[in-house]
């Protein structure tokens, strides 16, 4: 859906204090708008059953979202919308990195100090960058792109894994990026893997990963959360892995089959 018609400013009416005061609100909910599939929705979704956070998912109407009925800043999604119990005002994050950053800090998934929450974010950035690229090689792999899948196993794959690698070693090989508990890198991690398991090469892309023992040994941490793992059992989770898993069921290359794995 790229085609939304009405778009919505930043200010609606409230000061910047106002807004302001609205994301410092101890008790807020959260309603995130997006697709109903993961992609760059699963992230925020998962910090925020990790953050144990009041919040709802809504998906747009496809016909209200084409006619222009639901604005947002850049015409995209995902839009987070908090709103404050206290003064009844709300205000939306756009774009799915400053999203995710925003309920990150929120919800303490940023280290214990500056130099902490800037190098995750920058090992976040550099999965983020890894999954958008993916999207033109192995989310849509149609016909003529095989031959950039291939490199992708072979090559571009195993680089990322060897470069993750040195990091989670160098913090001890505990499976945490930085520290000893969970951060957003942790998390969007789990998320890129799980992305690429909705995808019809899921077979031959997860394979990479899990000749890792560090890479798969975050997965575990991640998915031991008793928080994230009730959400990735829930009826909504399993929904939007499966539009993710409808949505890429015809880009394999020829020769490909379906290997997409269910939740």
């Amino acid at each position: 859906m790229t085609t939304l018609k009405a778009q919505r400013p930043y200010f609606t009416g409230n000061t910047s204090e106002e807004n302001a005061q609205v994301l410092a609100d101890p008790n807020p909910t959260y309603k995130l708008m997006y697709l109903d599939i993961g992609s760059v929705g699963a992230t925020a979704r998962d910090i925020m059953a990790f953050g144990k956070a009041n919040w709802s998912s809504y998906v747009p109407n496809e016909k209200d979202w084409n006619e222009g009925k639901i604005p947002a800043p850049f015409k995209v999604l995902p839009v987070l919308t908090v709103s404050s119990p206290s003064n009844g005002k709300e205000v939306v994050i756009s774009e799915s990195v400053p999203v995710d950053h925003f309920l990150a800090k929120r919800f303490n998934l940023l280290g214990n100090n500056e130099w902490e929450e800037y190098t995750i974010k920058a090992v976040y950035n550099n999965i983020h960058h890894f999954r958008e690229r993916s999207l033109t090689t192995m989310s849509y792999t149609f016909g003529d792109k095989k031959h950039r899948l291939e490199h992708y196993l072979k090559v571009v794959i195993p680089n990322f894994i060897g470069d993750h690698e040195f990091h989670l070693r160098a913090n001890g090989s505990n499976g945490h990026y930085l520290g000893d508990k969970l951060s957003l890198a942790d998390i969007h991690l789990v998320s890129l893997m799980d992305h690429f398991l909705t995808l019809p090469v899921a077979d031959d892309v997860i394979a990479q990963f899990k000749k890792s023992e560090l890479i798969m040994k975050v997965r575990e941490r991640v998915e031991a959360n008793p928080e994230i793992a009730a959400w990735r059992k829930s009826e909504d989770w399993k929904r939007f892995n499966a539009g993710s898993i409808a949505i890429y069921a015809d880009s394999a290359p020829p020769g490909y089959k379906q290997t997409a794995m269910e939740g």
